[in-house]
């Protein structure tokens, strides 16, 4: 009687010893898997920022491309009307400019 308990406590420990090393190995599995998951999340979160950034960079540059270029073109219109008040002007000036002479 005494064997077979001694027997049935070693069969328990090696059953316990057992289940211990599965459910260890179980949960490396699952921190492994977390890992994965964790890295993959890292790296989709990473290029959807950097695609963000990319294309508010890219809005950003058309819209100064767009400043400027509606600088520019309100510069060409000053400096037409500059050149046509000049134009408009150039007799009264050349008169001025003979009386003072004379």
């Amino acid at each position: 009687m005494a064997q077979e308990t001694m027997d049935a406590i070693r069969r328990a420990e090696t059953a316990a010893e057992a289940t211990e090393r599965a459910a260890a190995d179980e949960a490396e599995k699952i921190i492994a898997g977390a890992k994965a998951q964790a890295e993959k999340l890292e790296a989709d979160m990473t290029k959807s920022a950097r695609e963000k950034a990319a294309k508010a960079e890219e809005k950003a540059r058309h819209r100064a491309e767009q400043m400027l270029s509606d600088a520019d073109g309100e510069s060409e219109r000053e400096l037409a009307d500059l050149r046509a008040a000049a134009v408009e002007r150039q007799p009264r000036a050349v008169e001025e400019m003979i009386a003072e002479l004379f």
